[in-house]
């Protein structure tokens, strides 16, 4: 090899370096998830936005929302009585609401299981949903 070869082939040793680095980085530092659900109140529409947790935190919530035994036998892994709300609550961060007064909403009789649902259903994706990476075929 010659002396230009070799500082070539440094250079791009280095290069690659600085590029896993710098990925690694992008990796570390990536923003949470978020999502929006447009719902409509009597005409007036309201967007409520949600942020994704953690794994770890996910898991912790799951952990303190066992299921009874029922919900077992059913095959449930959390207690969808007292998770959904929990996990609205967690996530939901326009408008920001307690977990108080998430369960008060899906407790509220003017509340269709479809329309709650849609809103557990948001929470949920933000969470559990994959990374917006394109595929492309390859050989």
């Amino acid at each position: 090899m010659t002396t230009g070869e070799v500082k070539i082939t440094a250079a791009r040793q280095a290069q690659s370096k600085n590029d896993k680095r710098d990925l690694r980085e992008r990796l570390l530092g990536k923003s949470k998830r978020t999502k929006e659900l447009i719902i409509n109140i009597g005409g007036d529409f309201v967007t409520l936005k949600f942020q994704a947790m953690s794994s770890k935190d996910l898991d912790a919530l799951r952990a303190k929302h066992k299921p009874t035994a029922k919900q077992i036998t059913e095959g449930m892994g959390v207690n969808t009585d007292t998770f959904s709300p929990a996990l609205v609550a967690a996530t939901l961060v326009e408008p920001e609401l307690t977990e108080a007064e998430v369960k008060e909403l899906f407790a509220s009789d003017n509340w269709s299981s479809g329309e709650l649902g849609q809103i557990f259903s948001a929470a949920s994706d933000v969470c559990l949903e994959g990374m917006d990476i394109p595929f492309t075929e390859t050989d």
